[in-house]
C-alpha cells in the first residue's frame, strides 16, 4: 500500500468488526444502538459501501459524547461513535492488531497484563480473562519477595483523554503498521476530537484499548530498563522496590519520563509509595477471592450445623446439597456486595464483578442493596441496569420504576444526560418499570442532544402514535441520532401511513438512515 494513496479497510476486517459489535456491543459504557441490527439486515449493500470509503479522506460523523459519573466525585468524558464510524475505526485498528500485540511486552512477563489479544472469527478480540487476575497474582508474588520493601502505586491522570495522537502514530509505525494506515488513524482521532485536537482516544470502543496499550508500551520498556520489577493493568502501575529511597527515585524517574515522552502526569490522589504490609492490606483485594472466602465461610457454617445435628459425626462438603451450595454462593455475593457499597470511593472492579455475577445467576440477593444505593452506584450504572432488567421479578417492577423516576426527576443527578439515557434503556427493556406518560416526561427533560432519540424510543415502546405522527414533518430538524430514532419509531404507525412516509426516506442520501427506514417492520 503506497503511503500517499487511498486507504481502504479490507472486507474481512469490516465483517469481523460487525461480528464484534453484534456480539460484544460498540462500547462497555453505553446502550447498544438499534442501528447495528438495521445495518446487519442490509449488509449486502452496506459492506461494499464501507469497503469503498477512503479512510485517508473520511470525515467523521456526529458522535455521542457524554459525561459519565466517576467512582470519585466528578465525571469523565466518554464517546459513542456513530455506527458507521465505529465499524470503520474498529476494522482499521483490527487490521494492525497482531502487530500491536507483538509490540507489547510478552504476556509471559506479566508486565502488561491487561487485555491480551485473542482474535477469533466470531468477533472476539481479547482473551476471556481481561488480565486482572494476572495483575493481581503478579502483584502478590512480587510483594512477597524478601528483597522488596516498598511499592510504588501510580495511576496516570485522565490517560485516555490526554494520549497524544502523534505518539500513537509513531508507535503504530514502530510496531510495523503501514504508514498510510497510521496517518488515517491519527487523522480519525484528530477529527473526532473537535477537529484536529492532537490528544485523546475515545473512551468506550474496544479497539481504543489496543491503542492505549500501544501508547504505554515504551513506558513498560523504560521501567524494565531500570532493573525494577513492575506490573501494569491499563494505566495502573505497581513498581516493586528494594527501599523507600529507591521507590522515591523510581517515582521521580517515571514522572519525568511520562512528562518528557508523553506530556502525561500521574494522578496525585492515587499515586503513593507504600511499604509491603500496607500494600498487601490496601491494594491486594480481589473480588473473586473475597467471594470465595465468604463462600467457604457459608459452607463451614452449614457443615457445623450438619455435625451438630448428627451429634458430632464426621462430615465434609459432599454432605451439602447442590441447592444449599447455590444458596451459599448467593449469600457470599451479598456479603461481598454489602462490604463494597460501604467503601468510598466505590471500588469499580469489585462492584462490576458482583453485579455481573449476580446478573449471570439471575439472583435477587443483592436486589435491595442495589435499588437502595442507586446514586452511589452510578459509576457502574450500565451493570446496574443490566442486573435490574434481568433479575427483577414482576412483583417489584413498580418499585424499581419509582426509584428510577426519583433518580432522573428529583435527585441531584437529574440533570445528568447519561443517567437519563440508561434509565430510558431500562424502561424500554422492561416497560413494567414505568408508564408511557412518566417515561415521556423523563425523556422530554433530557439534554437536547438526546431528547428526540429518547422520546422516539419511548414512543415506539409504549405505542404513542401521536408523538411519532407529530414528528413526521420536522424529523430532519433533529440531531442525526434523533432522526434515526424517529424513523425507527415509525413502525407503530398504521402500515399505509408508514409506507407513504418511509418511501422517500428509503432513498435518503445517508446510508444509515436508509437502512433504518428499510428495516422498519
Amino acid at each position: 500500500m503506497a503511503s500517499n494513496g487511498p486507504d481502504h479497510c479490507q472486507q474481512q476486517a469490516i465483517n469481523w468488526a460487525k461480528s464484534h459489535v453484534l456480539r460484544f456491543g460498540d462500547t462497555d459504557i453505553f446502550p447498544v444502538p438499534f442501528e447495528y441490527e438495521c445495518l446487519n439486515s442490509h449488509w449486502n449493500v452496506v459492506l461494499p459501501w464501507l469497503t469503498s470509503i477512503d479512510l485517508s479522506q473520511h470525515e467523521v460523523r456526529t458522535a455521542l459524547r457524554l459525561m459519565v459519573p466517576k467512582h470519585t466525585d466528578g465525571f469523565r468524558s466518554s464517546t459513542q461513535l456513530d455506527p458507521i464510524d465505529c465499524l470503520l475505526f474498529t476494522a482499521s485498528v483490527f487490521e494492525g492488531a497482531s502487530q500491536i500485540e507483538g509490540f507489547r511486552s510478552p504476556k509471559s512477563n506479566k508486565v502488561a497484563c491487561s487485555y491480551r489479544l485473542n482474535i477469533d472469527a466470531n468477533g472476539g478480540l481479547f482473551q476471556s480473562d481481561n488480565g486482572w487476575s494476572d495483575f493481581h497474582a503478579q502483584s502478590r508474588s512480587l510483594a512477597s519477595k524478601a528483597r522488596i520493601k516498598a511499592v510504588v502505586v501510580a495511576d496516570i491522570a485522565d490517560f485516555y483523554n490526554h494520549a497524544s495522537h502523534h505518539r500513537i502514530q509513531n508507535q503504530l509505525q514502530a510496531a510495523g503498521v503501514d504508514e498510510l494506515r497510521t496517518k488515517s488513524i491519527e487523522r480519525f482521532l484528530s477529527n473526532l476530537n473537535a477537529r484536529h485536537h492532537s490528544r485523546g482516544i475515545p473512551v468506550g470502543p474496544s479497539v481504543s484499548i489496543l491503542l492505549a496499550e500501544l501508547c504505554l508500551a515504551d513506558v513498560d520498556s523504560f521501567l524494565e530498563r531500570t532493573g525494577c520489577k513492575h506490573t501494569r493493568y491499563v494505566d495502573d502501575f505497581r513498581v516493586f522496590c528494594k527501599s523507600q529511597q529507591h521507590g522515591t527515585k523510581i517515582l521521580h524517574d517515571l514522572t519525568e519520563y511520562l512528562h518528557t515522552a508523553h506530556r502525561l502526569s500521574l494522578q496525585g490522589g492515587k499515586t503513593r509509595i507504600l511499604d509491603c504490609t500496607r500494600f498487601r492490606e490496601e491494594e491486594l483485594r480481589d473480588p473473586e477471592e473475597m467471594e470465595q472466602t465468604e463462600f467457604q465461610s457459608e459452607i463451614e457454617e452449614l457443615l457445623e450445623t450438619i455435625r451438630n445435628a448428627r451429634y458430632g459425626e464426621g462430615s465434609d462438603e459432599n454432605s451439602i446439597s447442590d441447592s444449599e451450595k447455590t444458596k451459599a454462593v448467593r449469600n457470599a455475593l451479598r456479603s461481598v456486595f454489602q462490604e463494597i457499597i460501604t467503601q468510598s470511593p466505590l471500588p469499580l472492579g469489585s462492584a462490576r464483578y458482583v453485579l455481573r455475577r449476580a446478573t449471570q445467576l439471575k439472583t435477587r440477593v443483592i436486589f435491595r442493596d442495589v435499588i437502595d444505593n442507586l446514586e452511589s452506584l452510578l459509576p457502574v450504572l450500565r451493570d446496574v441496569v443490566l442486573y435490574l432488567v434481568k433479575a427483577c421479578d414482576s412483583g417489584h417492577e413498580s418499585e424499581v420504576g419509582d426509584r428510577l423516576k426519583t433518580l432522573t426527576l428529583k435527585s441531584d443527578f437529574q440533570d445528568v444526560p447519561f443517567v437519563k439515557l440508561w434509565t430510558i434503556e431500562a424502561i424500554c427493556k422492561r416497560p413494567g418499570f414505568s408508564t408511557g406518560k412518566i417515561a415521556m416526561e423523563i425523556a422530554d427533560k433530557a439534554d437536547v442532544a438526546l431528547r428526540d432519540r429518547l422520546l422516539a424510543l419511548v414512543a415506539r415502546r409504549y405505542n404513542i402514535v401521536d408523538w411519532v405522527r407529530s414528528r413526521k414533518e420536522n424529523w430532519q430538524n433533529s440531531s442525526a441520532w434523533g432522526q434515526r430514532a424517529i424513523v425507527w419509531a415509525s413502525s407503530i404507525l398504521p402500515q399505509d401511513e408508514r409506507g407513504h412516509w418511509l418511501k422517500p426516506i428509503a432513498n435518503y442520501p445517508d446510508i444509515l438512515i436508509q437502512t433504518v427506514a428499510k428495516s422498519v417492520p
